[in-house]
């Protein structure tokens, strides 16, 4: 005698468990992922800042080690020694302040606004399975 399966077959309590704990195992996997690929993307955001900073910073020991005795020597020609090597500095922090204002214009500090959005919503979608209320 042939016997015939059943055109639906409901699967046992192990079987919907296993889903679920697979199910579960996938959303925590998705959850790390969001906050790892938001970080990376504030980061290359902030690689640029760090570009323009590292420019301020050369352009200030450049300025410091080229130009400084030559600067203080054709200031010296009209005014004292001293006084010459004042205006360059003045002059040179003048420089790296502008360079470094820039670097800090295009910097973006901030933190993993949509995975914190993201785990707010789901703790509040829990709460609302859990106490028994609408899920919306």
């Amino acid at each position: 005698m042939l016997e015939s399966r059943p055109v639906y077959e409901r699967p046992g309590y192990r079987t919907l468990i296993g889903r679920i704990r697979n199910n579960v195992r996938t959303y925590i996997r998705k959850q790390i992922e969001l906050p790892k690929q938001e970080i990376a993307e504030i980061i290359k955001a902030n690689l640029n800042a760090a570009k323009w900073f590292g420019i301020a910073l050369a352009f200030v020991f450049l300025a410091l080690i080229a130009f400084a005795v030559f600067v203080i020597g054709l200031i010296a020609i009209w005014l004292p020694l001293w006084a010459s090597a004042l205006i360059a500095l003045v002059l040179f922090g003048a420089i790296a302040a502008l360079l470094g204002y820039g670097g800090y214009k295009r910097l973006d500090l901030r933190g993993p606004t949509r995975s914190i959005q993201s785990i707010k919503e789901t703790v509040r979608w829990a709460k609302a399975r859990v106490l028994g209320r609408n899920a919306s």
